[in-house]
C-alpha cells in the first residue's frame, strides 16, 4: 500500500473540497490503472471538515494551530499560515519515510505574502527544502498524453525576454526529457516553443529566436536532448498534439497552460521533476470565486486532483516497485 500525504492548501479557496471529492471516488475514475494507495490528509482538521471530511474517508494528520476561522472566499494571513503549516507538516512526512509522496492542493501566492513567508509559491519551498534549486515543473493533461516544462514560472511577461537564458533553457528540457522517459515514452522527440510570433521571422518580430533560443537547442542537442529548433508556438502545439513531438519547452505560464487547459479543462497536473520524491498538484488556482458561490460543491471539478493522486501513485509504482 503506498501512503499519499495530501495538503489541503488554502482553506478559503476549493482545494480542500476537491480533495475530499475525489477521495470519494473510489472504485471509479480515481482508482482506474493505478496501484492500490491511501491518502493521509495534512492540516487544520476544522479546515478538512469543513470541506465534508469524516473520520474513515482518510485519515488525519492534523497541524494543530487552533484556529478557529479565517476569512472565507479571498486570501489572507491566517489561510495562509494554514497552507504553509500544512505544506511543511507533510514535507516532514516525506523527509521521515511516513509517506511516499505528496500531492498538494493549491494555495494562494497572495496569502503566503501576507503570512510573511519569503518562497513565491510550494514549488519554489520545496526545492529550496529539499536543496534541489534545479527542480522543473513538469505540466501534463495524462488523458491527452500532453507534456511540457515552463523555463519561467510567475513572473511578469514584459520581464520574460530579458531573463531567458541558454543553460536554463537546456536545462528545462533536460527535465523534460527525463520525465517523458519516466513516463514510458520509448522515443522522445522535444519542441521548444518560439517567443514571438512566426517564430520571429527571421529577426523581422524579434530576435531571440535567432539568438538565445537558437543557442539553447544546439546546447540541449550537445547534452543528447532531442530538442527542435524555435518553432511558433501554435504549430509546436499542434504537433504535439498530432503525435509528433513528445513534449514542449514553453518560454512562459499562460504558453503552457492556455493551450493544456483548452484541451483538458481542469485535468491538468504539476509534476514536479528533480525532488528526491515524489510531488503532484493540480494545475489549477484556489478558485476563491468559485468558492464563493452557495453552489460550490456541486460545482467544483476534482478532475486536476483525480489526476494528481493518479499520478503520484503510478509514480511511486515504477519508483518503488509496488
Amino acid at each position: 500500500m503506498i501512503d499519499i500525504a495530501v495538503t489541503c492548501g488554502d482553506p478559503a479557496g476549493i482545494g480542500p473540497i476537491a480533495v475530499v471529492k475525489a477521495l470519494m471516488k473510489a472504485g471509479g475514475a480515481l482508482r482506474h490503472d493505478v496501484p492500490r494507495f491511501r491518502a493521509v490528509l495534512v492540516g487544520e482538521e476544522l479546515a478538512w471538515r469543513k470541506a465534508g471530511w469524516r473520520p474513515g474517508l482518510a485519515p488525519l494528520v492534523p497541524t494543530r494551530l487552533g484556529l478557529k476561522a479565517w476569512p472565507a472566499a479571498r486570501p489572507s494571513r491566517r489561510s495562509g499560515v494554514m497552507a504553509f503549516s500544512a505544506l511543511r507538516r507533510a514535507l516532514d512526512l516525506v523527509a521521515r519515510g511516513t509517506v511516499k509522496a505528496l500531492v498538494t492542493a493549491p494555495l494562494s501566492k497572495i496569502a503566503l505574502s501576507l503570512a510573511g513567508l519569503p518562497h513565491e509559491g510550494q514549488t519554489e519551498y520545496l526545492a529550496s527544502a529539499a536543496h534541489c534549486p534545479k527542480a522543473q515543473m513538469i505540466l501534463l493533461a495524462p488523458r491527452q498524453g500532453l507534456r511540457c516544462v515552463t523555463v519561467t514560472r510567475h513572473i511578469p511577461l514584459s520581464h520574460v525576454p530579458g531573463v531567458l537564458r541558454a543553460p536554463a533553457i537546456a536545462d528545462a528540457a533536460g527535465a523534460l526529457f527525463e520525465a517523458v522517459r519516466r513516463l514510458g515514452d520509448p522515443r522522445v522527440r522535444l519542441g521548444l516553443c518560439a517567443l514571438n510570433p512566426h517564430a520571429g521571422e527571421s529577426g523581422l518580430f524579434g530576435g531571440e529566436e535567432t539568438g538565445v533560443l537558437a543557442e539553447a537547442a544546439a546546447l540541449a542537442r550537445r547534452r543528447g536532448i532531442p530538442l527542435s529548433p524555435p518553432t511558433p508556438a501554435d504549430a509546436a502545439w499542434h504537433a504535439h498534439r498530432s503525435g509528433n513531438l513528445s513534449g514542449l519547452v514553453c518560454l512562459y505560464h499562460d504558453q503552457a497552460l492556455i493551450a493544456l487547459k483548452a484541451a483538458a479543462g481542469f485535468g491538468v497536473v504539476n509534476w514536479t521533476v528533480g525532488l528526491p520524491f515524489v510531488r503532484t498538484s493540480p494545475g489549477h488556482g484556489t478558485g476563491f470565486d468559485l468558492a464563493a458561490s452557495s453552489q460550490a460543491r456541486a460545482r467544483i471539478d476534482d478532475a486536476g486532483t483525480v489526476e494528481a493522486l493518479r499520478l503520484a501513485a503510478w509514480l511511486c509504482r515504477k519508483r518503488y516497485n509496488f
